[in-house]
């Protein structure tokens, strides 16, 4: 794999300041950033960064992981970027802290479709649950439903969604979208056969009707 050249971003004096934003750095500086792995997903390029400090750093960030395109697919996937960073920019500073990573920096360039986002390692406390197409265990199936819930729990009913987050999805969206999700039931439920009890196909049609 060959390493993309990393944004600026990642400059010592860049990474000082965007920490100092994100209030996780306060007398100290950046001093140097080194790379301590990296890998490719479908739509983007993931590093992490090891930081070393000059001054007072009591809490700093020791790592932070930069997400930036995979550059076979940067320009044939760039809206799966942009919505990225407009989340991680517009939508998590409005969350209740602790439901997904911090992030420092993000941006989504429209001319070239290059976009990278700054945000908080996690590596040392959270795992990927398998590899695709693995599924998860049933007790990380519980967690990653229950982390789910907490996320659409901190936007029920929330004033800025639809006018200066979103727009209302109308009539016609949502038939369509029911319309996609029943035919994906319908393959499912093929698939499974009588691995799928009747009381659950009962409350499928349900939903979809």
């Amino acid at each position: 794999m060959t390493s993309p050249q990393l944004p600026a971003v990642v400059e010592p004096a860049r990474l000082t300041a965007a920490l100092r934003r994100g209030g996780a750095l306060d007398a100290g500086a950046v001093r140097e950033v080194k790379v301590l792995h990296q890998r490719d997903t479908v739509v983007s390029h993931i590093v992490r960064l090891g930081l070393r400090y000059v001054g007072e750093s009591a809490g700093a960030p020791q790592s932070l992981i930069l997400k930036t395109p995979n550059a076979a697919f940067a320009k044939r996937l760039a809206n799966g970027g942009r919505r990225e960073v407009g989340y991680y920019t517009q939508l998590v500073p409005q969350m209740p802290p602790g439901l997904v990573p911090r992030c420092f920096d993000g941006h989504f360039d429209e001319d070239s479709f290059a976009w990278h986002l700054l945000l908080e390692d996690l590596t040392d406390s959270h795992e990927i649950a398998t590899a695709w197409p693995v599924p998860p265990s049933r007790e990380q199936t519980f967690a990653i439903v229950t982390t789910l819930a907490r996320w659409h729990a901190a936007w029920w009913d929330h004033p800025s969604l639809g006018e200066t987050l979103g727009t209302w999805a109308s009539v016609e969206d949502s038939a369509q979208r029911m319309e996609t999700f029943a035919g994906h039931y319908d393959r499912f439920a093929d698939l499974l056969g009588d691995r799928l009890s009747e009381e659950r196909r009962i409350l499928y049609r349900r939903l979809i009707d």
